[in-house]
């Protein structure tokens, strides 16, 4: 039997010993105090009081590294909210985790535990910098003065990239990476419970356009889920990110970790479907595919479950008029010129600006004001490459690839080499979520519309980086990690340094 131990869900964490043994424990518990107190204060003389107590609040809590706390922020990852439109900032996810960020760095910088060459030396953390340099540069270097539209994708930029490098700090043991991956895990399905609801209830839900107001979602129910993601392609997007890494669970786990893999794989594929999302549908048949390729050995049942695949592709296909009755002939007409359009400007626009592009976020600030008939805003290229080219350039184009493909050697290394089960699943779904990404990206692009797609896309590799720290130490917390227990309990046989792509 395995050494590895089932998964210690949140809710059980306290702020670890060393903190509270610190001064700068004592210090954080002085503060909160005083927090308390000036938050009651504060409440009497000014309106935005609570607000700003909340954000003192969070600050403290990340910069004392509270594990209840941090593992929450894990568990609220796809939960969005977006302020009404007059509101100066709307995004709430992308302020909630910049502070959790600032507070998170600043305590380690106030204790002196900052190791900025330890995070960088990484080739995904100088891939994850080289882009975040080559998008904002090119907002800086390329337009006059910085655009609305811009402004917003670089904050929302700092956050993802701020956020790996906290996951990667933070997730120091293997029980804390158990703690993260769970959470995702939970959180995702009650993601997928929430998406069910609302098909039954035959709508958004007043929870879901609170969330959302109807200028930013979906305004007219067409029978596609969108959760707690605003919209359909978006909650299609973040599944993908997860589905992998749960089916990897469901496959080599065992105990706990098989059933809560299940869970979330069948119920997000489930959700998936509700979404109705095209390039998403398409993007999970490229991940089943991956799977075959990676865990089967044999190759009589490899041919099997391939065949099953592509005859599962098939027949999604013929019966796609009833599973997605809003996709009407008409609407896909629509749609398709409407794309190909936006398709031929993006490229337009790169023509224009080959080296550096129009700037990061400012295609749709840029296409707005040369076509009329769209709100800057409100379109995007729905081509992960196009709009790459366009707003980056060559140079952020060049540095994209260049992190996909870092994180996918570094994915399929530890895939083939882990005698952990989770490391082997963490190596598996970050190949799934970078080959569904790259699918799916063919006709959309979530980095700027899907701030909890770029958060869990930049947490899963952190989360993959750290697992090949511990895949080098034999020996965490006092926990010895054995081989044994990869079997399939599904009779599909795996040797984890072959079965590789």
């Amino acid at each position: 039997m395995s050494d590895f131990q089932h998964p210690s869900f949140p809710g059980s964490g306290t702020i670890s010993y060393e903190l509270t043994q610190s001064r700068g424990g004592h210090g954080a518990a002085l503060a909160l105090a005083l927090l308390g107190a000036g938050t009651v204060l504060l409440l009497f003389i000014a309106p935005w009081s609570l607000a700003l107590a909340a954000a003192m609040a969070i600050l403290i809590l990340s910069a004392i590294e509270n594990e209840t706390f941090l593992i929450f922020v894990m568990l609220s990852m796809p939960f969005g909210w977006m302020l009404p439109r007059e509101q100066p900032v709307r995004n709430m996810h992308v302020v909630f985790h910049l502070l959790v960020v600032l507070g998170f760095f600043a305590g380690r910088l106030w204790r002196k535990q900052l190791r900025l060459r330890h995070l960088i030396r990484p080739k995904v953390s100088s891939a994850s910098l080289l882009f975040f340099c080559a998008a904002v540069v090119s907002t800086i270097i390329v337009r006059e003065k910085l655009t609305h539209e811009s402004v917003r994708a670089d904050a929302d930029l700092v956050a993802f990239v701020g956020f790996y490098f906290l996951v990667l700090s933070w997730v120091d043991s293997r029980e804390r990476l158990r703690k993260v991956l769970g959470a995702v895990l939970i959180s995702t399905i009650v993601t997928a419970l929430f998406a069910f609801f609302q098909e039954l209830a035959g709508g958004f839900t007043a929870l879901g356009l609170y969330l959302y107001p109807p200028e930013d979602s979906v305004a007219t129910w067409e029978g596609r889920a969108a959760s707690l993601l605003g919209t359909p392609n978006n909650l299609a997007g973040y599944l993908n990110l997860v589905l992998p890494f749960s089916l990897a669970c469901y496959v080599l786990g065992q105990g706990q970790w098989k059933k809560i893999g299940g869970y979330t794989f069948w119920l997000g594929s489930l959700a998936l479907f509700s979404t109705q999302s095209i390039g998403g549908l398409v993007g999970f048949l490229a991940i089943l595919l991956l799977a075959v390729f990676c865990f089967v050995k044999s190759h009589k049942k490899r041919l099997v479950l391939l065949a099953g695949v592509c005859a599962f592709a098939c027949i999604l296909y013929v019966l796609f008029p009833f599973i997605s009755p809003a996709h009407t002939q008409e609407y896909i007409e629509s749609d398709a010129s409407t794309r190909l359009f936006l398709w031929v400007s993006a490229w337009n626009l790169f023509t224009q600006s080959p080296v550096m592009g129009v700037g990061w976020g400012n295609f749709t600030d840029v296409y707005g004001l040369d076509f009329a008939s769209f709100e800057p805003g409100k379109v995007a290229a729905h081509n992960i490459y196009l709009q790459l080219l366009s707003e980056t350039g060559l140079v952020g184009f060049g540095a994209f690839l260049y992190l996909a493909i870092q994180s996918w050697r570094q994915a399929r290394r530890q895939l083939s080499s882990s005698v952990d089960f989770l490391e082997i699943a963490v190596a598996f779904g970050v190949l799934g979520a970078l080959l569904s990404v790259l699918v799916h990206g063919c006709v959309d692009f979530l980095f700027h519309v899907n701030a909890q797609f770029g958060t869990l896309f930049w947490t899963l590799l952190a989360l993959l980086v750290a697992s090949g720290r511990f895949q080098c130490n034999p020996k965490v917390d006092g926990m010895s990690v054995s081989g044994e227990g990869h079997g399939l309990a599904t009779g599909i046989e795996m040797t984890p340094r072959t079965a590789v792509l």
